[in-house]
């Protein structure tokens, strides 16, 4: 496992996954790359962004990108921070496809957590993603690197 450590954040993920990271302006992206098509990403927005706003906007990204996308509002849980989530399905290229939002609001910024892939690429890779995921923390330890 590798640790990803910056921008107020930190998580652990698989080493043989690749990481990148963009800045624009005041928005972070940061890519997790698995060895297949799935992948899963972090944005780190301002920390007066709304977190159900930013879900709103996620989702219609993806409207606006498939033809049809099937929604389920989840209550995500993150040690009683304000957050908001939603599953969605939609099929590209013939496959079902399915992403999972969520989006936390954290002391130095807001938040969103996306995962997605084709049904049967997640169907093994779920458990990786929602370890991330739960990795995910805004408690910097000094003594950890960024790797």
């Amino acid at each position: 496992m590798q640790t990803y450590l910056g921008h107020g954040v930190r998580f652990r993920y698989p080493a043989d996954w690749t990481l990148t990271e963009e800045e624009t302006g005041p928005t972070i992206n940061v890519h997790l790359q698995t060895p297949g098509l799935a992948f899963w990403m972090l944005t780190l927005l301002p920390p007066t962004t709304d977190v159900v706003d930013v879900v709103e906007a996620a989702v219609a990204a993806f409207e606006d990108e498939y033809e049809q996308v099937d929604r389920y509002d989840r209550s995500p849980e993150f040690d009683d921070l304000r957050s908001a989530g939603c599953d969605l399905d939609f099929v590209c290229l013939d496959l079902v496809n399915s992403a999972t939002i969520r989006a936390v609001a954290l002391v130095e910024n807001t938040a969103l957590v996306m995962f997605q892939g084709e049904d049967r690429e997640l169907s093994t890779l779920r458990p990786q993603f929602e370890a991330v995921t739960d990795s995910l923390c805004a408690d910097i330890d000094p003594d950890v690197e960024k790797s």
